[in-house]
């Protein structure tokens, strides 16, 4: 009987100590709109920020958090990370992939210090790997680039995708080196269409959404600064701008 008080109580602290976790509102309301805001801790310090596209209280569009935890860029629904990511954390580099109700699914590529890892999820946990093989030949260097998983390398640049009969397709990596910056992004046929998010060498980033090649929906971008701006755009024309 002490056990199963003692259970109880302890489960109660740990639910309180969660349960003071909160946000405290910077910038907009964080309530609808774009608006900003610290992420605290039962301790009432804060480990982190969340900025981006709120509905009804909840992230929800594109938006990055930002904190202890790692740093994350992609689309959230009610407050969840929900659709294509990418992200650095617990000591990668960079990685992205699908997320589904705040749980990683599917194949999720990571960036290591050793090289790239092909990790494949199911309700948030790992349960296989799925590494490409290696051609030996450029410029397919990994898997298949004319239509399948592949890694195709142009010089120091270098380019991931799900190949359609040689054109991106889907979940998409470009690592570019001749331009400074790594761009992910959602293809169909070599038209990017769905979210891209692009990470500089000089530490600013951004994600938009984005309709047959053009900007199409709402932009976020952190500046060198860490400050973070915003805009809405329909067929490649800014309406909007915070």
């Amino acid at each position: 009987m002490k056990r199963i008080q003692l259970t109880i109580i302890i489960a109660f602290i740990h639910f309180n100590l969660f349960a003071q976790n909160s946000t405290e509102c910077v910038k907009g309301d964080c309530q609808n709109g774009y608006s900003f805001s610290k992420l605290l801790g039962a301790d009432g310090k804060d480990y982190g920020y969340q900025v981006g596209f709120y509905e009804n209280g909840k992230l929800n569009g594109i938006a990055n958090q930002t904190g202890d935890f790692g740093k994350f860029w992609g689309t959230f629904k009610d407050g969840k990370r929900h659709g294509f990511f990418s992200y650095e954390s617990d000591g990668n580099l960079y990685a992205f992939g699908q997320y589904i109700e705040g749980k990683k699914e599917g194949l999720h590529v990571v960036r290591t210090k050793a090289g790239y890892e092909f990790k494949d999820y199911k309700n948030d946990v790992h349960v296989s790997n799925s590494p490409l093989p290696t051609t030996g030949t450029a410029p397919c260097v990994m898997g298949n680039c004319a239509n399948g998983k592949g890694v195709s390398i142009n010089g120091n640049d270098a380019v991931y995708s799900t190949w359609k009969n040689g054109k991106m397709d889907g979940m998409t990596m470009q690592f570019l080196m001749s331009e400074s910056k790594i761009i992910f992004a959602e293809y169909s046929e070599g038209i990017v269409n769905g979210v891209q998010m692009t990470w500089y060498f000089d530490q600013t980033a951004e994600i938009v959404q984005m309709k047959n090649g053009l900007k199409h929906g709402n932009l976020l971008k952190r500046n060198t600064d860490n400050k973070h701006e915003a805009a809405t755009y329909m067929d490649g024309a800014q309406l909007k701008s915070f």
